[in-house]
């Protein structure tokens, strides 16, 4: 790295440490809730290798949460309280993952579209002037690798069966907003503040255009993204039906009260003995 980096919360300047407090939180709680709706396909998944890699994509993303719930200790938070105490309003995660996932199409919208929507955010802190998050960082997308060709994967094989195109274009349409609404606005203060001091290496919209970098040549195929030729764009511009929240997403609420129930292990805690 040629700029000097920032060892602890405390070395951000006035500002920065709040965002990024803020982004570190919303990728935990994305990741945690992600782990859920992986889960609940172990036993439904459209085959025994699939219903497997939904067991190792969930314990994936349970894995990272916990890595990053652990890291805002350093900004003042309990980690402890985070990932068991908070109330629904309180998560900052995306409304995609709200409540129970009823179709493999719309699983595989999670898998391909929003798995990727966090990986590239996770990119953009490969190169973070703030090093406790970049040291983490590449182990992390190094696993994340598997979650993509499977999403990828998986999505080209719907494409090409009978039904599957209709199939997908329905669920990838319906979650193709929150995707890219997930960055936040071209004007956000967060990204545009983390990336003015290095803490990110590109603002919401740049990081929006690299997801559609990721995801245009297979989502092209549902015809939500077209080759522009030097780059992929969306055929859809991000609709802003409600105000973008503190909290990273555009609707109020949070998770549904059986997933809330779920992501906090309130059931685990009830079988611990004083």
């Amino acid at each position: 790295m040629t700029e000097s980096g920032f060892r602890s919360a405390e070395d951000l300047p006035e500002g920065v440490s709040g965002h990024l407090a803020n982004l570190i939180l919303a990728l935990a709680d994305n990741k945690r809730l992600l782990g859920i709706r992986y889960s609940d396909w172990i036993l439904g998944a459209p085959s025994v290798e699939a219903g497997i890699a939904c067991s190792a994509m969930a314990q994936d993303e349970w894995g990272h949460a916990r890595i990053l719930y652990a890291m805002l200790r350093d900004f003042g938070h309990d980690p402890s309280a985070l990932e068991h105490e908070r109330a629904s309003d309180e998560y900052h995660s995306s409304e995609l993952l709200d409540r129970d996932v009823a179709s493999w199409e719309e699983f595989l919208a999670l898998n391909f579209l929003w798995d990727t929507a966090l990986s590239v955010q996770f990119e953009m802190l490969v190169e973070s002037r703030y090093e406790p998050i970049h040291y983490k960082v590449r182990k992390l997308l190094e696993e994340e690798r598997f979650h993509f060709d499977h999403g990828q994967g998986w999505t080209s094989r719907l494409l090409s069966a009978e039904g599957g195109r209709v199939a997908l274009a329905e669920a990838f349409g319906a979650a193709w907003n929150a995707c890219l609404r997930g960055f936040g606005p071209d004007d956000d203060p967060l990204s545009g503040t983390l990336a003015a001091h290095g803490i990110v290496r590109r603002d919401a919209a740049g990081a929006r255009a690299r997801w559609l970098e990721r995801v245009g040549p297979v989502a092209a195929e549902t015809g939500l993204a077209r080759d522009a030729g030097s780059e992929w764009v969306s055929t859809r511009e991000p609709v802003w039906e409600d105000r973008w929240l503190a909290r990273r997403r555009a609707v109020e609420g949070g998770p549904d009260e059986d997933s809330l129930a779920r992501v906090r292990g309130d059931r685990n805690r009830e079988l611990l003995m004083d």
